[in-house]
């Protein structure tokens, strides 16, 4: 075993010759304790909103998305569907018309995003995991159905039951039409439809999606071929494989997006905030660092006598400052342990018991979720000795058996 290393475990628990220098040691290790800790949860709940946030936001994005450039209709000759979905990797492809409209029922008006996709679409995404009223279903015995967003059917004030009382009325500005009326009327074209349920996801999509059958959507719209854009679903891991094939198919004439980058803003956002809050805490790891030069400062003076005893043995300089560099080390890294300790505990029974609740309201979880992951455990880890290590050092860099002597 290392001589200065098995000095300085001697020291760290030996008896101290005034209570108060092990009443500024044991505030030094819970000063390192706590703000590992509190760095450890935090992150660990901020990992956990992000988790559950982008698993949201996944349950309407597709694993990949292709849109034009340029323009915004991609025709059926640029792509082929068919080809696409003939590819052992892909499980799933459908295209995607999408265009603002109005939505009319009784006084109420609304504009949202009219989302015109198979009927079958469910195989896409997890939506139907996230209807809360009626189902999700776009077709019914040929005729067409729409399912909306909670925020839509808020603001329409439609409920799904009664089909003939819930009949939503559709307004397009008709393509078709080369001349206008003086009175306009003709400027606009309609159509009514069905709902069939309503889905919340607490999310920006509730104010603004609704799902109709692509045939539905296409007859409004006046576009009896193209789409705006064209989903994909991947069998298991071969997301990246497909938009590499894709990439180098199609070339730089479209966006070929994966589920992050379709929310890449958000994602970026998120992800500044969490290291925003990494520095912060850091701040405060720094301010509770300082507790530490002073108790490297009282325990070298404490260990006069026996430092000077040590030089008298032929210990020299180099290792003098080992054994304190060791202690004041030990005591960092008892603290983290303790601190890790304690994070693993409280997100365990976050986990299990979620004590830490959103409150009073009607939100789509009820306590805040934790994700552990080992990168952030090696980056505080990391923070914490390179925080510490110079609080630890500076007291004992110019001990020398003169300053001993002078002290």
């Amino acid at each position: 075993m290392n001589v200065s290393f098995w000095i300085a475990k001697r020291y760290l628990f030996a008896k101290k010759s005034h209570n108060i220098i092990n009443l500024i040691s044991i505030i030094s290790l819970i000063g390192i304790s706590v703000a590992t800790g509190a760095m450890f949860i935090v992150l660990s709940m901020f990992n956990g909103l992000q988790n559950f946030i982008g698993q949201t936001f996944n349950t309407f994005n597709p694993d990949l998305e292709i849109t034009p450039r340029r323009g915004k209709i991609i025709n059926d000759t640029t792509i082929s569907v068919s080809n696409i979905i003939a590819m052992p990797e892909v499980e799933y492809c459908s295209g995607v018309l999408e265009e603002k409209v109005v939505f009319v029922k009784d006084q109420e008006q609304y504009i949202a995003t009219l989302k015109g996709v198979a009927t079958d679409y469910a195989r896409m995404t997890r939506m139907d995991t996230i209807v809360t009223e009626g189902e999700f279903l776009l077709e019914s015995n040929n005729i067409p159905l729409a399912v909306l967003g909670g925020g839509v059917a808020y603001h329409l004030n439609c409920n799904v039951g009664n089909a003939i009382e819930n009949q939503l009325n559709i307004y397009y500005p008709d393509r078709g039409k080369k001349r206008i009326s003086a009175m306009g009327t003709d400027a606009v074209f309609s159509q009514t439809i069905i709902p069939s349920g309503v889905f919340h996801s607490y999310t920006t999509y509730d104010e603004q999606i609704v799902f109709v059958p692509i045939d539905f959507a296409r007859n409004l719209l006046k576009y009896p071929t193209g789409f705006t854009s064209i989903e994909i679903k991947c069998k298991k891991n071969q997301v990246h494989k497909v938009q590499k094939i894709l990439t180098q198919e199609l070339g730089d004439k479209f966006f070929i997006k994966n589920a992050y980058q379709q929310e890449a803003d958000l994602y970026k956002v998120m992800q500044s905030e969490k290291w925003v809050i990494y520095l912060i805490l850091s701040f405060i790891l720094l301010i509770a660092s300082f507790n530490m030069m002073g108790m490297m400062s009282i325990l070298i003076l404490e260990k006069k006598n026996q430092i000077g005893t040590l030089f008298s043995l032929g210990i020299n300089n180099k290792h003098i400052k080992q054994i304190f560099l060791y202690e004041g080390m030990l005591i960092v890294g008892i603290g983290v342990l303790v601190g890790f300790l304690i994070g693993l505990i409280f997100c365990f029974l976050q986990y299990k018991f979620g004590f830490i609740s959103y409150g009073d309201g009607s939100y789509l979880i009820s306590s805040y979720p934790v994700q552990i992951r080992f990168f952030d455990i090696l980056m505080i880890a990391a923070v914490v000795l390179l925080i510490a290590f110079p609080t630890i050092y500076i007291p004992i860099k110019k001990l020398t058996i003169s300053f001993i002597n002078n002290s």
